[in-house]
């Protein structure tokens, strides 16, 4: 793991500072703004395999997943 750069110390720093904040929530902040989102799941396919049970009617599903999931290929 990286040690924390000068720059990323002082740029918490000034957000604190800025925010009249800790540093500590500055950083919570930034993780919970690049933490996926319910929404970033409602349009992906493959979130709603096992909605309606685990068969899908389809044969060799291991091997064309992504077809089935997906659409077909371009």
């Amino acid at each position: 793991m990286n040690k924390t750069t000068k720059e990323q110390y002082q740029y918490l720093r000034q957000q604190a500072e800025k925010k009249r904040a800790s540093i500590a929530e500055i950083v919570r902040e930034l993780i919970n703004e690049r933490l996926p989102k319910d929404k970033d799941y409602e349009n992906n396919p493959f979130f709603s395999i096992g909605k309606d049970g685990f068969s899908m009617g389809r044969h060799k599903g291991s091997l064309k997943h992504d077809e089935y999931i997906y659409g077909k290929r371009r």
